[in-house]
């Protein structure tokens, strides 16, 4: 088992809605106040919050970007989407992990209505050597110049599958970029269930014999 410290690290999900909401149906002046609000929303300043309207029905995008810009929101008609990107420390999954919290409160989805979850990471190996020898276990053939691991898993207590990448990081130049992709329905006890998500990626790549350090306490 390899095990390497992270790096960077982030998180995107992705709800689509049981069907489309019109401009007027989704209440976007009481969203974007709602995102504002610092007890129950995001806590997002007015300024980071914009709208491009082209349609009275379907036409139309809310964006957020916090964080530095390292976080964003998006809402369409269909679904939502909120990405949190280039953390690296203990402290940063916590304020990912209530800024999660807040969103699936805030949204109060259909329980039966799913969620698409990505998470990510860049860990850096001690060498290049170290690196490209692990990376070189999943190559079958010698015509391979980058070799990388690509499977569907299944862990404990984990309903759906999870598609696991593990290839060369294009940040880190002694390191691997590690991607798990999966869903859950939104039917969750949300206070217990985010704080999983790192021990779900954790126990993800260890099927392909790659573990994680704890989270730096900073950097």
């Amino acid at each position: 088992m390899e095990i390497v410290p992270i790096d960077y690290f982030g998180v995107h999900v992705e709800v689509p809605f049981p069907a489309p909401l019109g401009f007027a149906q989704a209440h976007l002046e009481a969203f974007g106040a709602a995102l504002c609000d610092a007890a129950k929303g995001i806590g997002l300043r007015p300024d980071q919050v914009r709208l491009k309207r082209w349609d009275d029905l379907f036409g139309y995008e809310l964006n957020a970007q916090f964080f530095g810009e390292n976080g964003t929101l998006t809402r369409t008609a269909d679904r939502i989407k909120l990405g949190v990107r280039s953390a690296r420390t203990a402290a940063d999954w916590n304020i990912i992990r209530d800024t999660l919290l807040r969103f699936y409160r805030l949204l109060d989805f259909d329980p039966k209505s799913v969620t698409t979850l990505s998470a990510h990471a860049h860990g850096g190996f001690p060498s290049i050597e170290e690196r490209d020898a692990y990376l070189q276990r999943f190559s079958y053939s010698p015509m391979i110049s980058r070799p990388a691991a690509l499977g569907y898993v299944q862990i404990l207590d984990w309903e759906k599958d999870i598609r696991v990448l593990i290839e060369q990081s294009n940040v880190l130049p002694i390191g691997v970029f590690i991607t798990c992709d999966t869903q859950f329905v939104n039917a969750q006890d949300w206070e217990t269930f985010l704080p999983t998500l790192p021990t779900l990626m954790d126990n993800s790549a260890n099927l392909f014999d790659l573990g994680f350090e704890p989270l730096r306490e900073r950097v």
